[in-house]
């Protein structure tokens, strides 16, 4: 059986304010069709539209620091919502094309062409790196056939808490159906059809979590070239979450060694100092300046799990023999 299709599309912007898994959500608005021209009779008014929902996959809590892969199920909830009759079927060919209509109507509720974009607030931490995304169609009552994929960098900086991104949806969608022609012997009919474009935006929750976060605020001590010396560094947790079990680990280089590379700190709180000791060497051939060596924290979170901080500079000031320490083997 052969149908001839004549597809009319009038483009209908509607924006509708949408949150889903991890904020307050409100159903598209429903709407009449314009129409400024038709060829037959329209049997059947129908209400209805695409409703979709999006859903992060996984756990939405991350690390400041991070650039994730953030995955986005999305659902299509839209429900045909009813209908009512504008021309009463009198003919038996009449009838065959109301019946034909009524069954096309339905897809009323099935999204085309959907693109999808993510954002954040200007003054957010968070950055989508991700351009926007085809995701196809979605039938009503069906998923994406695959989630749509973004990456988001999360600030250094960030401070924990939630922070908003939000969800652009932009489709196509059926909106009336008209039959012409129809022979109900021959079961065949042309169609007309009218379509639109509907926007959704929806709020997607992002959680930072809370975390040690660590700084040197002094550092004791200084060495001469070509002894051994004992520095004193003192941390502090600046960060939200208390560490266990932390041990600064450092790691010098020419002209710096060590053979006593880690101190135990114990727990910090937030906002808890702790010192840390370490007897290090300068090579006789350093030379008086203030050099750094990297450290570093291993830490437990209150999970269980091990962290190492961000590398951190410890500064060490090492200054030449002088002349009457060579003489007489004194030091200052």
């Amino acid at each position: 059986m052969k149908k001839i299709i004549s597809i009319l599309s009038i483009l209908v912007y509607i924006t509708v304010m949408i949150s889903g898994a991890y904020g307050a959500y409100n159903t598209p608005q429903t709407y009449n069709v314009p129409r400024s021209f038709e060829f037959s009779k329209n049997y059947y008014n129908v209400y209805g539209s695409p409703d979709i929902q999006a859903t992060i996959i996984g756990s939405n809590e991350f690390d400041r620091g991070q650039t994730v892969t953030l995955l986005i199920d999305l659902m299509n909830k839209g429900e045909f919502l009813g209908f009512d009759v504008e021309n009463t079927p009198s003919t038996v060919d009449e009838i065959f094309a109301a019946q034909t209509e009524i069954k096309l109507e339905g897809k009323i509720v099935d999204a085309t062409g959907i693109s999808a974009s993510l954002s954040a607030d200007p003054d957010s931490p968070l950055e989508v790196k991700s351009i926007s995304q085809q995701v196809g169609s979605i039938q009503s009552g069906q998923n994406s056939l695959s989630p749509v994929k973004f990456d988001i960098k999360i600030d250094k900086l960030a401070e924990a808490g939630e922070y908003n991104l939000l969800l652009n949806l932009t489709y196509n969608h059926q909106q009336n159906v008209q039959i012409i022609d129809s022979n109900a012997t021959t079961q065949t009919y042309d169609a007309n059809y009218w379509y639109g474009m509907m926007k959704q935006n929806q709020t997607l929750k992002i959680k930072v979590k809370k975390q040690a976060e660590f700084e040197i605020i002094r550092t004791n001590g200084s060495l001469v070239a070509g002894n051994d010396g004992t520095i004193e560094v003192t941390f502090k947790n600046t960060g939200e979450e208390e560490a266990r079990d932390v041990k600064a680990i450092i790691t010098p280089s020419d002209p710096i060694s060590t053979t006593d590379d880690k101190a135990y700190l114990n727990k910090m709180e937030p906002g808890n100092v702790a010192v840390a000791t370490f007897k290090i060497n300068a090579d006789s051939k350093a030379v008086n300046k203030t050099y750094a060596i990297d450290t570093v924290l291993r830490y437990q979170t209150p999970e269980g799990d091990i962290k190492y901080s961000d590398i951190l500079q410890t500064p060490v000031n090492v200054r030449e023999v002088s002349l009457f320490e060579r003489l007489f083997g004194w030091h200052f």
